[in-house]
C-alpha cells in the first residue's frame, strides 16, 4: 500500500511494448502475458521477439500513438466495459456521450480540476471528442501532467458522433471522473455554471438568445 509499482507506470507510459526471450516460453504463457499487459495499456501494440532482437526503424520516428486509425480497425477500442486490471493499483475507466461537448469546458476541467489533482496519478488519458459547432474530430491525449489535443479529420457522413474518453491510473475516482466529464457537455446550464464560478452569473442576455450587433 502506497507503494509504487515501476513495471506497471512503465507499461503504461508506454507507446510500444517488447516482449523478450519469447522462445523460452509457451504459446499459452505468451497469452496470459499478453492479456496481462493489455489490461494496463490498451494503447501499445506488443511486439514478441527474441534475445532483444528488432527493427531498429519499428521503434522510432513512430509519430506516437495513431488514435483515429485504430478506432477504424477496432470501434471498440476506447471502450473498458468488462475488462479486468490484473494490478488493483491500477484502474482503467471509459466514458461516452452523444451530445457534443464545449472545448472551453473541457479544457477548463483539464487543466484547471483533473490534471493538478489526478495528474500525478494519471498515466494515459486518450479520446475523441465530439466538439459542439465543430464538424471535425477532436483527438485528446495526455501522460500525467503533459497534455496535447488538435482537430484532425472531419466526421464521415453517416458516421456516429459521440466522445470517447479513456484514464488509465492509480486509485481514479471514476464517480469524480464521470461528473467533471459530463459537467463538459454543452448545455446551457453547464455553461450557466461555468459562468457564475468566474463571477459573471449575471448576463445582460440569456445563453443561446438571439443578439443584433449594430456599429458605425
Amino acid at each position: 500500500e502506497g507503494a509504487e509499482n515501476e513495471a506497471v507506470e512503465q507499461v503504461a507510459f508506454a507507446d510500444r511494448l517488447l516482449l523478450n526471450k519469447v522462445d523460452l516460453v509457451s504459446e499459452a504463457d505468451l497469452g496470459r502475458v499478453e492479456a496481462r499487459l493489455r489490461a494496463i495499456n490498451r494503447f501499445a501494440p506488443i511486439q514478441r521477439c527474441e534475445q532483444a532482437a528488432v527493427d531498429v526503424g519499428s521503434l522510432l520516428e513512430t509519430r506516437g500513438f495513431d488514435l483515429e486509425r485504430t478506432l477504424e480497425m477496432d470501434p471498440g477500442f476506447l471502450d473498458t466495459q468488462g475488462e479486468h486490471v490484473h494490478d488493483e493499483t491500477v484502474t482503467s475507466h471509459g466514458f461516452r456521450e452523444a451530445r457534443p461537448l464545449s472545448l472551453d469546458l473541457l479544457k477548463e476541467w483539464m487543466c484547471s480540476t483533473l490534471l493538478p489533482e489526478a495528474g500525478p496519478r494519471l498515466y494515459r488519458m486518450k479520446g475523441v471528442i465530439h466538439v459542439a459547432g465543430s464538424d471535425t474530430k477532436f483527438v485528446y491525449q495526455a501522460v500525467h501532467m503533459l497534455n496535447i489535443g488538435g482537430f484532425t479529420t472531419p466526421w464521415r457522413e453517416g458516421e456516429q458522433r459521440e466522445s470517447r474518453l479513456t484514464f488509465i491510473g492509480k486509485s481514479l475516482d471514476k464517480a469524480a471522473l464521470q461528473r467533471g466529464f459530463e459537467s463538459c457537455i454543452d448545455t446551457p446550464e453547464n455553461v450557466a455554471t461555468r459562468l457564475a464560478s468566474l463571477g459573471m452569473g449575471r448576463l445582460r442576455f440569456s445563453v443561446g438568445d438571439a443578439v443584433r450587433c449594430c456599429y458605425s
